[in-house]
C-alpha cells in the first residue's frame, strides 16, 4: 500500500505530466458532451487531414497555398456533386430492389435449405435444420423491416444534412486555409510548460493524418475493385456491395468479416447454389488478401503498430461508448492512449532511477 502511495505522490508531483492528463481529460469531457453537437466540426476535421495532403503536394509544386485550397476544395466539392447525382440514384435503386426481393429471396434460401436436407439427410438432424431456416427466415425478415423503418425514419434527418452539406465545405475551407493561425490560437489555452502536450500533439498529428488519408484511399481503393469485379460478373448488387466493402475497411478486421455475410447472400439470391457463387465468394477473399497484404502495408507503414488484440478492444470499447462514431475512430484514440502510457512509463523509470 505504501508503494502505491508513493507512486502516486510521483505522478502528482510531476507538473508536466497532470498538465498533459488534465487537458487530454478536458477534451475527452467536451466530447461527450458535446459530441453531437460538434460532430459537424469532426467531419470537417477528417475531411481536411484527407485533402491536406492533396495541399501539401500542391505546394511543394510551387502552388500558392490559397490557390493549392480552392482548387483542392472545388475538386472535392465536384468530385462529391458527381456521387450524388451519378452513384446515389443507383445504389438507391439497388437498395430498393433488394427490399423488393426479400421475400422471394427468403422463399429462395428456404427451398434451397430444404433440398440440401433432402439430399443429406442422414447427415443432418431435421429439427435442428427446420428450427434454423425459421431462425434465419424471421432475421431476415426483422432486417428488412430495419431497413424499410430506417429508410422513413431517415426522412427528418435531411434537415440536419442539408446543414452537413453547408457548414462543412465551409469548415474544410477555413481548416485548409487557416490551419497555421487555428493551431496558434488553440496554444494560447496552453500551459506554458506544455513539452509533453507537444510531443503527444506530434506525435497524434502525424499518426492521425497517416491512418484518416490512408483509410480513406483504402476504402475508394477497394470499394472501386469491388464493384468493377462485380460488375464484369455481372452481380445486380455490384454497387452496393462496392460501399459495403469500402465502408468496411474503416472497422478492422470485424468490418470484412460483416460484409462476407452479405457477400455470400446477395450472390446466392442471384446465381443459387451454383459456381457463379463460389466465384463471387472467392473473388470477395482475394480482393481482402491483397487489401491485407499489398494496400494496407503500403498506405499505413507510417501509422503506429497496435497490435490485433489492443485494435480489436479500441473498437468494441469506444464503438460501445459511441456507436458508430467511436468504431471510425478507435484506432486513433488508441494510438493516444499508447503515446500516454509510454510517456507515464518513461517518466515512471526516470523517477525510480
Amino acid at each position: 500500500m505504501k508503494l502505491i502511495q508513493q507512486w502516486f505522490q510521483q505522478r502528482l508531483s510531476d507538473t508536466q505530466l497532470m498538465m498533459l492528463l488534465a487537458t487530454l481529460l478536458v477534451i475527452f469531457l467536451l466530447i461527450v458532451l458535446l459530441g453531437d453537437v460538434l460532430a459537424p466540426v469532426f467531419f470537417a476535421i477528417a475531411l481536411a487531414y484527407v485533402l491536406d495532403g492533396i495541399v501539401q503536394l500542391l505546394i511543394r509544386l510551387h502552388v500558392p497555398h490559397i490557390l493549392a485550397v480552392i482548387v483542392v476544395c472545388l475538386g472535392a466539392l465536384l468530385t462529391l456533386l458527381f456521387a450524388l447525382l451519378a452513384v446515389l440514384p443507383l445504389l438507391t435503386e439497388q437498395i430498393g430492389s433488394l427490399v423488393q426481393y426479400i421475400p422471394k429471396n427468403i422463399e429462395h434460401l428456404r427451398q434451397s435449405i430444404h433440398d440440401l436436407q433432402v439430399n443429406y439427410a442422414s447427415w443432418m438432424n431435421p429439427e435442428h435444420l427446420q428450427q434454423a431456416i425459421a431462425s434465419l427466415t424471421n432475421k431476415l425478415q426483422e432486417w428488412a423491416g430495419m431497413v424499410v423503418s430506417a429508410s422513413f425514419a431517415s426522412i427528418p434527418s435531411l434537415m440536419a444534412l442539408m446543414v452537413y452539406a453547408v457548414l462543412v465545405p465551409v469548415l474544410v475551407f477555413f481548416l485548409l486555409k487557416d490551419k497555421t493561425s487555428i493551431l496558434q490560437w488553440g496554444k494560447e489555452f496552453l500551459p506554458h510548460e506544455r513539452s509533453l502536450l507537444a510531443r503527444v500533439w506530434l506525435e497524434l498529428d502525424m499518426q492521425i493524418g497517416n491512418y484518416i488519408r490512408g483509410r480513406f484511399w483504402e476504402s475508394f481503393m477497394v470499394g472501386l475493385v469491388m464493384w468493377l469485379t462485380y460488375v464484369l460478373m455481372g452481380h445486380p448488387y455490384a454497387l452496393l456491395l462496392g460501399v459495403l466493402t469500402g465502408i468496411s475497411v474503416w472497422i478492422p478486421f470485424v468490418g470484412a468479416a460483416l460484409v462476407t455475410i452479405p457477400v455470400m447472400l446477395l450472390s446466392f439470391f442471384q446465381w443459387g447454389n451454383t459456381d457463379m457463387t463460389l466465384y463471387a465468394v472467392l473473388a470477395y477473399g482475394v480482393i481482402q488478401l491483397i487489401d491485407a497484404n499489398i494496400v494496407i502495408p503500403w498506405l499505413f507503414s507510417e501509422v503506429v503498430n497496435l497490435h490485433p488484440i489492443a485494435i480489436i478492444v479500441a473498437v468494441l470499447f469506444f464503438g460501445s461508448i459511441w456507436g458508430i462514431l467511436g468504431v471510425f475512430i478507435a484506432i486513433p484514440l488508441a494510438a493516444l492512449i499508447q503515446s500516454v502510457l509510454v510517456i507515464i512509463t518513461e517518466r515512471s523509470l526516470r523517477h525510480s532511477s
